[in-house]
């Protein structure tokens, strides 16, 4: 990480905004879903519905989907 950020420190209240971390490595999947590019999700609402009570919890929040290579563990 030292190697990475150099000499750089955050001094600013709202770092965030200024290296735009989310937008440069991650993805909106609400705007993409809005554009009609995710595929849908047929016959997996037990699984989807576990996974977001398990991403609701307070702790221990990390669903781990484990499967067969084509099962659909991406699609969820």
């Amino acid at each position: 990480l030292a190697e990475i950020r150099g000499t750089q420190s955050v001094q600013d209240e709202n770092p965030e905004d200024k290296y735009e971390s989310l937008s440069k490595y991650g993805r909106d999947l609400t705007q993409v879903a809005k554009q009609g590019k995710l595929d849908p999700i047929i016959g997996r609402d037990v699984e989807i519905r576990r996974a977001i009570q398990v991403l609701s919890r307070r702790t221990k929040n990390n669903p781990v989907l484990i499967g067969d290579p084509g099962v659909g563990k991406t699609a969820i």
